[in-house]
């Protein structure tokens, strides 16, 4: 029989979205949020940033919905945490779509959560300011001439 290899575990950050169908009541929606909370503990893991971005108009239908409920979690913990928490996310009936990232590799968790508390939110702006941008007149010569 071969030997199992017992390979050092190493705390990496990760990062997921996931999708709720845009008619998931508030009671159910906190439901998916707080199993996946005790999942990322159970499995000593550490939420970093935890945020609702609300409802959105998708890129396409998803199970014939055209708007979404999208959550994000930033948290640390061990890669199988992260089979876990997508397993979870496909039987929950609320999500339509998710999607986890690695974002870096054996992190120093103390200093990673100093760090998480001063950060800000990370959710996408609906609308972006460009009024202190500065533009060239040469910038709208260019433009102008290329039409």
């Amino acid at each position: 029989m071969a030997n199992l290899v017992e390979h050092p575990k190493t705390v990496r950050e990760y990062e997921t979205v996931f999708i709720l169908r845009p008619d998931v009541l508030d009671d159910d929606r906190t439901k998916v949020v707080n199993r996946m909370n005790t999942i990322i503990e159970k499995l000593d893991g550490y939420i970093l940033m935890q945020e609702e971005w609300g409802k959105r108009k998708l890129a396409y239908k998803i199970q014939k919905n055209a708007y979404g409920i999208y959550c994000y979690l930033r948290y640390l913990g061990y890669n199988d945490m992260v089979a876990e928490i997508e397993r979870n996310l496909r039987i929950l009936e609320p999500v339509i779509k998710f999607m986890t990232v690695k974002l870096g590799e054996d992190v120093d968790v103390e200093k990673r959560k100093v760090e998480a508390a001063t950060e800000g939110s990370c959710a996408p702006r609906e609308t972006a300011d460009y009024s202190n941008v500065e533009i060239d007149d040469e910038d709208l010569d260019e433009l102008v001439d290329d039409e």
